[in-house]
């Protein structure tokens, strides 16, 4: 019997401010101290300051994305990293891939906006996704941290999945509190 094609029921996204939201996502908050603490005075980090072995509990919820410059200034994403956690979320290795290769392809579009809106902001961001297809249901929230390995450019993104309050449930009502549902 074929397999059915995936199709999109529902997405729904919402920015959250960690520092009002951050008690929610005790790992985001690490993260992103994490990447504090390597910033120091500069704009981010470079991914050679980032120590696996300083944070272990978050590594499988850990992609790594390259930000790819094309001569004609558009930005690409791709893989570099994907935790085993997100691969087993995903069905597939997502290294070498990028977002517009995620299904379906309006969760892709999305995800590829997020990264893109990361770079020009040159900020941490956070997000509450879901996901509602004819075959799943996903809901997360993930912290898009960026990476600078001249202190100038935004040239990688580091961006970690919480394991805090990822039910549908859970998601919907905190998109509701922010007034950005449906």
């Amino acid at each position: 019997m074929p397999s059915m094609t995936e199709f999109l029921v529902d997405i729904q996204a919402a920015e959250l401010d960690l520092e009002r939201d951050g008690a929610r996502y005790p790992d985001l908050e690490f993260a992103l101290d994490y990447w504090r603490s390597k910033r120091r005075d500069r704009l981010a980090p470079p991914r050679s300051d980032i120590d696996p072995l300083e944070i272990p509990h978050i590594l499988p919820r850990i992609m790594l994305a390259d930000v790819v410059r094309e001569a004609s200034e558009q930005l690409e994403f791709r893989y570099r990293l994907s935790g085993t956690g997100i691969g087993e979320i995903h069905g597939s290795e997502l290294t070498g891939r990028g977002p517009l290769d995620l299904r379906p392809a309006p969760y892709g579009a999305l995800i590829d906006a997020n990264y893109r809106e990361a770079v020009a902001q040159r900020r941490p961001m956070v997000h509450v996704i879901t996901l509602r297809t004819n075959q799943k249901v996903r809901s997360y929230t993930r912290i898009i941290l960026p990476l600078s390995s001249d202190g100038k450019t935004i040239d990688m993104l580091m961006m970690v999945d919480s394991d805090s309050e990822n039910t549908l449930r859970d998601c919907l009502e905190t998109l509701e509190e922010l007034g950005q549902h449906g």
